[in-house]
């Protein structure tokens, strides 16, 4: 029996509920599948995951839209880390 992402052609990743990242050079980077905004300022931002936090520093950072599937954050991006729960 085929795996259902296999089915529906989709990442076992989002099935899973696991945060994805695209980081474009250090200025803009796109989140996809967070839950919600724990924290923002304008040197960090912290997003809740289904298993994990994730926290984005750096400087003159600013969320530039953010929706129930994807946050686009724009800004000078020094660092990109997990938070296990």
């Amino acid at each position: 029996m085929k795996k259902v992402s296999e089915m529906f052609d989709l990442m076992p990743d989002i099935l899973e509920g696991a945060i994805i990242i695209n980081v474009y050079g250090n200025e803009h980077a796109l989140v996809e599948n967070y839950q919600s905004i724990i924290e923002y300022s304008e040197n960090q931002i912290k997003l809740q995951g289904k298993h994990v936090k994730l926290l984005i520093a750096g400087e003159n950072l600013l969320i530039d839209r953010f929706t129930e599937d994807d946050c686009k954050i724009f800004g000078k991006i020094e660092e990109v880390r997990y938070i296990p729960m």
